[in-house]
């Protein structure tokens, strides 16, 4: 199968180097800073680069990049999209993503269903990404009426082998509603707390807390 990423930060390019790593699919990349796409073609993580030839013959396209950039993308390359292809986004928010690229891909007729994989670290970009960063994570996937069985196994058996524990399946307004409060609040909460002006006047009484 041929696999095209687009964007290979800490999410596309721990996906290009678990493809490469764990099945035997060709994984074609592109990414807006040149350093990462040379890095991603010195360690392996791609074969070669993503281009306007070979987007057609993409069988599994992975958008992994911010939500209004990958909408953008979407629109801008659709009519190279195979119909036999299947398209599914990485991003963090899923309602308005799926909101926009649901008609287009309709459309055009190439299949597409919006995903995030539940993984990630404090750092990120290339240099960041893991081959085993998913391993033991969830995949949560957001299919539709349009969503067949087929497509479904194909993507589970493809998650899978890069080492996923299984697939979740939520609505788009579900996906946001619990991740907007169990991870997205967690993270505006902390960084306020660590901050705000009575955290910095307390430096010089470090708790273990803020060592983690």
């Amino acid at each position: 199968m041929n696999v095209a990423i687009v964007g290979l930060g800490l999410i596309g390019g721990s996906m290009a180097k678990s493809i490469k790593n764990r099945t035997s699919h060709t994984v074609w990349g592109i990414d807006l800073n040149a350093e990462t796409m040379t890095m991603a073609r010195m360690c392996g993580a791609i074969d070669a680069p993503l281009t306007e030839e070979n987007l057609p013959q993409a069988d599994l396209i992975l958008v992994a990049i911010r939500p209004g950039a990958a909408i953008e993308w979407v629109r801008q390359h659709a009519p190279q999209i195979a119909k036999s292809a299947i398209l599914v986004d990485l991003c963090g928010v899923k309602r308005t993503v799926v909101a926009a690229i649901a008609p287009i891909a309709e459309e055009r007729g190439f299949s597409y269903i919006g995903g995030h994989p539940m993984a990630g670290k404090e750092r990120g970009g290339f240099t960041a990404s893991a081959e085993d960063l998913y391993v033991g994570a969830s995949m949560i996937l957001t299919p539709d009426k349009r969503t067949d069985m087929r497509l479904l196994e194909t993507l589970k058996a493809f998650f899978l082998d890069l080492g996923f524990a299984g697939l979740t399946f939520s609505t788009p307004e579900e996906h946001d509603r619990i991740i907007a409060f169990t991870s997205q609040l967690a993270h505006i909460v902390s960084s306020a707390y660590v901050k705000s002006p009575e955290a910095r006047s307390a430096e010089a009484f470090p708790p273990a807390a803020f060592r983690i």
